[in-house]
């Protein structure tokens, strides 16, 4: 099937009980509603094929492997810009309650939210072009809650901590080194790292695959928030949502110049 110009995810691709979503949105894949309307209907195709293992690539000819959310699609109205019946949100938990494993095929930078869909991703693969940024800081984002503990099952505390103050990436090598990346493997080689370990599971017993896969994500969940602790935090985004240092920070980036916080 021909790809045209106006695709944002190319035709899913099913074989040997494999399913392949391509994101395709140049110029930085960003994970627009589309995309993300795109990806559930993958999803959807996966299920009806009942596939044993799900791979999320991205067009290796576009540069960035996604710079996360579409900042034309941030509003400026002082609401939260990803609540949970937002597209995001909902491919996240379609990732997290798939029955098989879903495998992030990461051939380049991660940025934004999409380093929470490589997190959330039951395995990922990447190569020494693939690093990842937390960059809301830079914006005037506050990070949902949600999204953080998927950092906090991925990666020490502290590494986290300086990546979602500074905004800073962390390097495929450091990113192997600490756990986030599964395998490192050439950019030549990626598409066949990938396909190998995932073979290698669809070869598996699926059922039983499919239960240790529910087992971990349930041990990982961590323990709940306080009631008084959600709503701190609650009151502390909205406070960010609302703030001139959000309309600064998308102003800025539209702009192409470094921002000018205030604090306010």
């Amino acid at each position: 099937m021909a790809e045209n110009s106006t695709q944002t995810v190319r035709p899913t691709k099913i074989a040997n009980n494999i399913g392949i979503a391509t994101i395709s949105s140049p110029p930085v894949n960003s994970l627009s509603s589309d995309v993300c309307d795109k990806l559930l209907e993958s999803f959807d195709e996966f299920e009806k094929a009942r596939v044993r293992v799900v791979i999320i690539g991205a067009n290796p000819n576009i540069k960035i492997w996604s710079a996360g959310h579409d900042i034309r699609e941030i509003p400026l109205d002082g609401e939260d810009a990803v609540t949970w019946t937002t597209g995001f949100e909902r491919v996240l938990r379609r990732v997290r309650d798939c029955k098989v494993p879903v495998i992030a095929m990461l051939h380049s930078s991660v940025w934004g939210a999409a380093c929470d869909l490589a997190v959330t991703c039951d395995l990922a693969i990447g190569t020494p072009n693939t690093t990842f940024a937390i960059t809301p800081v830079k914006l005037g984002i506050s990070y949902n809650t949600a999204g953080m503990s998927h950092f906090l099952g991925a990666l020490p505390l502290h590494i986290i901590k300086e990546m979602v103050f500074t905004g800073n990436p962390l390097s495929a090598e450091d990113a192997y080194r600490l756990g986030l990346l599964n395998r490192l493997v050439s950019p030549g080689n990626l598409e066949a790292a990938t396909m190998e370990i995932a073979e290698t599971i669809a070869s598996r017993a699926p059922l039983a695959v499919s239960s240790v896969k529910a087992e971990l994500s349930s041990l990982s969940r961590g323990v709940p928030l306080s009631a008084d602790e959600f709503e701190f935090i609650q009151e502390a985004r909205r406070a960010a949502f609302r703030s001139e240092d959000l309309k600064e920070g998308v102003k800025a980036f539209l702009e192409k110049r470094p921002p000018v916080f205030q604090g306010k």
